[in-house]
């Protein structure tokens, strides 16, 4: 999938906790994401450290979500804020699993506000499942970047590049950081960015 022979193992998951492999979930879109979080491993077998950047590209079709599972497989993230030009129904519902489970403490999308038109259905269900849940936050601007940052109790990771969160190319370009000023920049598209609610 992503392909980098230096890599090293990482720190092993811990054995205390469920392993989300071994889980049942209803999300079969989740399921396959864990799954393909294995298939990830055979290439990227540790996440950075502190102040280490992975430079990364794919080749076969993947989608950017799954870089989420594969941190929450090792520690809770406490905030996931992304932004996207595009999301997938089947990953709202993956993603919303795993706040429900306790994976992912507080989310914060903003998505490109064209998707209002472009895909009013997957908007909707979007909407209604943030509605019920008081750490869901969904925001819109005229936007194109993808960005998802995820905070941990230790950690500030940065995924960034060209795929969204739906099914892409075979030929996609990404950074996966753990940097709290990278992080911090970044965060800037949720503060300083002409943002709209949804009406």
């Amino acid at each position: 999938m992503l392909r980098n022979k230096f890599f090293d193992i990482g720190p092993e998951i811990d054995k205390e906790k469920e392993d989300p492999l071994q889980a049942t979930w209803v999300s079969k879109y989740l399921a396959t994401h864990f799954e393909k979080v294995s298939s990830l491993e055979e290439s990227l077998v540790r996440i950075p450290t502190q102040e280490e950047y992975f430079f990364l590209q794919s080749d076969t079709a993947f989608n950017a979500f799954t870089f989420i599972p594969f941190v929450a497989k090792r520690f809770p993230i406490k905030e996931l804020h992304a932004t996207t030009y595009s999301i997938s129904r089947k990953v709202i519902d993956a993603m919303i699993e795993m706040h429900d489970s306790g994976m992912i403490e507080k989310i914060t999308l903003l998505i490109s506000d064209s998707m209002i038109k472009r895909n009013p259905l997957t908007i909707e269900h979007l909407m209604s499942m943030a509605k019920s849940r008081a750490n869901i936050t969904v925001l819109y601007a005229w936007v194109h970047a993808k960005v998802c940052l995820l905070k941990t109790h230790e950690s500030h990771y940065v995924i960034e590049g060209s795929g969204n969160w739906s099914e892409n190319a075979h030929y996609e370009q990404y950074v996966f950081a753990n940097a709290k000023g990278l992080y911090d920049f970044r965060m800037q598209l949720f503060t300083s960015s002409k943002l709209k609610k949804y009406q």
